[in-house]
This record gives C-alpha cells, sequence and structure tokens, in this order.
C-alpha cells in the first residue's frame, strides 16, 4: 500500500456514508484509502473505484492515514476509537462522521489526546432513509452543511484540514461545539424521525383489515413526503436517539408545546389565529429552502 506521494484519506466504514465518500473524492487529488469488516466490500469497494487501496488488516490503513474519517454506527466509533488508538502516528488527524458528539468526543479525548493525534469531530447534514454501500451515490455531500467540533484546545491546522476536507467536496462547515451541536441536531433531524415514525403507525396502524386499506388508498404524495424518514433503519436510530436522548428529550419538549398551541386553537375554534401560526410555519421553511437553494 505504501505510495506516499499524495496525502492519504482514510475511509472508516463502506455503509451509505463512507462509500458515498469516497466516490465523492474521485479524481481528488488525495490517494483514498479504507476498510470495512466484510472482505467481500472491500473488494467491491476497489472494483467499483470507491477506493484506491485497502488491506485486510485495518491498523496497516490507519498507520498510512494523513487524516482518517470514520463512517461507523455512534457505539462502533466510540469502540473503535478505544480499540484502534495505538495505530494512528502521532501528529495525524481524525475525525468522524456521527450524528452525536458528546459520547465520541469524550472517548477520542481518552484514547488519542495521549498519544499526540489529533481528533476534531465532523457531523455532515446528508443522508437518506437507505442504508449500505448499495446505496451509496457520489453526490450525497453536495451542497450539504458540515459540522465540525473541535476541542478547546484542538490545535488550528488540525481543525483546518477537517474543513479544508469537507469544503473539497462542495459542503459548507460550521464549527460548533459539541453540546450544543447534539442539542442542534436534536432539533433539527433526531426528532423528525420520531415524529415520521409515530405519524406512519398512528396512520397506518389501523384497527382493522378494511380500515388498514382505505388509509393505504387514501395516503398520496403528502404522507410519502411526510412520513419518508420513517423507512430509516430502526437499529441505527435506536442508537442514535439512545446517545443524544437529554437533548432528544427537550426537542420533543419544544415540539409539544407548538403541536398542543395548534390543537387548542382547533379546539376553541380560534381559527384565524391557526392561519396565523400556519403562515408562520410556511414563512420560515420558505426561508429555509431559500436558504439552501443560495
Amino acid at each position: 500500500m505504501n505510495q506516499p506521494q499524495q496525502p492519504s484519506i482514510a475511509v472508516i466504514g463502506l455503509g451509505l456514508l463512507g462509500a458515498s465518500l469516497g466516490m465523492a473524492l474521485r479524481g481528488g487529488a488525495c490517494r483514498r484509502i479504507g476498510w470495512t469488516r466484510r472482505a467481500n466490500i472491500r473488494r467491491w469497494a476497489l472494483d467499483c473505484d470507491v477506493l484506491d487501496a485497502t488491506d485486510d488488516d485495518v491498523e496497516t490503513v490507519l498507520q498510512e492515514a494523513d487524516l482518517t474519517l470514520i463512517a461507523l454506527p455512534i457505539p462502533e466509533i466510540i469502540s473503535f476509537l478505544r480499540r484502534h488508538a495505538g495505530a494512528w502516528r502521532p501528529g495525524t488527524v481524525v475525525s468522524d462522521l456521527g450524528s452525536v458528539k458528546s459520547g465520541v468526543m469524550a472517548a477520542a479525548r481518552e484514547s488519542l489526546t495521549g498519544r499526540g493525534v489529533h481528533f476534531v469531530g465532523g457531523h455532515p447534514m446528508a443522508g437518506t432513509e437507505k442504508s449500505g454501500p448499495e446505496s451509496a451515490f457520489p453526490e450525497l455531500y453536495a451542497n450539504a452543511d458540515v459540522f465540525v467540533c473541535p476541542f478547546p484546545d484542538s490545535p488550528e491546522f488540525a481543525v483546518e484540514r477537517v474543513e479544508a476536507f469537507w469544503r473539497s467536496i462542495g459542503t459548507r462547515t460550521t464549527r460548533i461545539p459539541a453540546d450544543r451541536h447534539d442539542d442542534l441536531v436534536a432539533h433539527t433531524s433526531h426528532v423528525l424521525h420520531i415524529l415520521a415514525s409515530a405519524l406512519a403507525v398512528s396512520i397506518l396502524d389501523a384497527p382493522d383489515e378494511r380500515t388498514k386499506q382505505e388509509r393505504f388508498s387514501g395516503c398520496a404524495t403528502g404522507f410519502r413526503d411526510t412520513s419518508r424518514i420513517a423507512s430509516s433503519n430502526p437499529l441505527m436510530w435506536r442508537e442514535i436517539i439512545e446517545a443524544n436522548r437529554s437533548a432528544v428529550l427537550r426537542a420533543m419538549g419544544d415540539f409539544e408545546l407548538c403541536y398542543e398551541k395548534m390543537k387548542k386553537m382547533i379546539e376553541t375554534g380560534d381559527f384565524n389565529a391557526f392561519e396565523r401560526e400556519f403562515a408562520h410555519g410556511k414563512l420560515l421553511r420558505d426561508s429555509w429552502i431559500e436558504y439552501k437553494n443560495r
């Protein structure tokens, strides 16, 4: 594997996020190395130009990496950092793609800091309801926002290396502390998956077969668009919600206040207030669409 003339970017984990990352790096200035547990997926990654090189031994990959991106489920990121902490060369930079940062950052602080390896947390706001390498595509990260979560004492060069990497594949980066990140994504992402699942159950889990068929017939594009992420991987979302429990409960409480407010307007027949509240939601969403289309 030794070809030191190009900086080596290691991608650990080749599911939807990791494989899409390798695809997005095609034709770039870096050498794409990587690893995943299944040998057949490692072979697929080479055959399909997802990676330039791999190895059966993950620590061989880590030793060659100048920058490592760990694209594993949150519990596996934590255990990976602890298990392989001694494999990275001092001075190298490690980041991750996990959607909850506090636990990952704590494991990185414990495992890497004393070894001279610089960890900078990362979270691209990108994904679909699908999972696995067969769902990967190179445009997944195009125009996405990426949160970069350094430690207060992280060297500036390490943070800038992570930011430059993400910008090189067409994303926007924002620095944010880990605790603030976890509260933010609980509101903007995690609670949405809970709501989508609850919506799917409340509508489709009908009391009898006739009602179920009627509801299946009555659900059209509005239901499809609103409930899409209810098709996400249940185990993955159990792990995410479990890792961010306190922030998710706060986000659920905020949603309950808005929901109960609109419910009360309907109960009391105050449809002028309901229209104003609905218009406020429309304005906010339209403003978000404009931001994303810049």
